[in-house]
């Protein structure tokens, strides 16, 4: 399945994100959660019951699998464990941030007062935190990027398996993206039943409890 969820959707991605901001107006490079959208499944003679049992064609709702209430336990778990493990860089890039801006404030009230050689040493003090905070986020980034994908591609990969199984067994043959179709004003439900996001999530959180291991730290 091909990564598809938008970095809202995980409180991961915000925590994280900061690792990439940069000091003196640096845009941010957000992270992005790992993600897959829904493949088409396999046809099956004989519907099972449940959402969309009368359709052969369903939509499903990948975004709402990253909902912390009610969306998969598992995935959650994973942007749970991500940021936990990654919390101390984070710390310390804001310890850096907050120092950076600390100097910036002060260069800010003795440039009239100090001589040059003053302000040129607090200005290189800047220049000087400003390249380790790039360097430090940049590496965060990395290894967050790495991290994340160690901790969710197994989840998704059972993801995709579950949710072939839960399609055949109710003889949907093709599953279309709704957030995608939303985006592109192509989307256009007549009848409610054909989404099949709740009924799989529950029924992938009932045989798939959050307590499943995570993949060990590489760090």
């Amino acid at each position: 399945m091909k990564k598809a969820i938008t970095a809202v959707v995980f409180a991961a991605a915000t925590t994280l994100s900061a690792f990439a901001q940069q000091p003196a107006g640096g845009r941010p490079a957000t992270t992005t959660p790992a993600t897959r959208p829904a493949a088409p499944a396999a046809t099956s003679p004989a519907p099972s019951g449940g959402a969309s049992a009368s359709a052969n064609i369903a939509i499903i709702d990948i975004s709402a699998f990253g909902d912390e209430k009610a969306g998969i336990a598992r995935l959650m778990n994973a942007y749970a464990t991500l940021r936990r493990e990654f919390k101390p860089r984070q710390d310390e890039l804001q310890t850096l941030r907050t120092r950076y801006e600390a100097l910036g404030k002060e260069l800010e009230q003795i440039k009239n007062v100090s001589d040059d050689k003053t302000l040129n040493a607090k200005a290189e003090q800047m220049q000087n935190l400003e390249k380790e905070i790039k360097r430090k986020g940049e590496d965060a980034q990395a290894a967050v990027q790495k991290r994340e994908d160690e901790l969710t591609s197994p989840v998704w990969d059972d993801i995709n398996n579950a949710l072939r199984t839960f399609a055949a067994q109710r003889g949907i043959s093709l599953i279309f993206e709704k957030s995608k179709l939303a985006s592109n004003g192509l989307l256009f439900v007549v009848n409610d039943s054909v989404d099949i996001t709740r009924a799989f999530i529950a029924e992938y959180n009932q045989r798939n409890p959050a307590s499943a291991a995570a993949a060990p730290s590489s760090r």
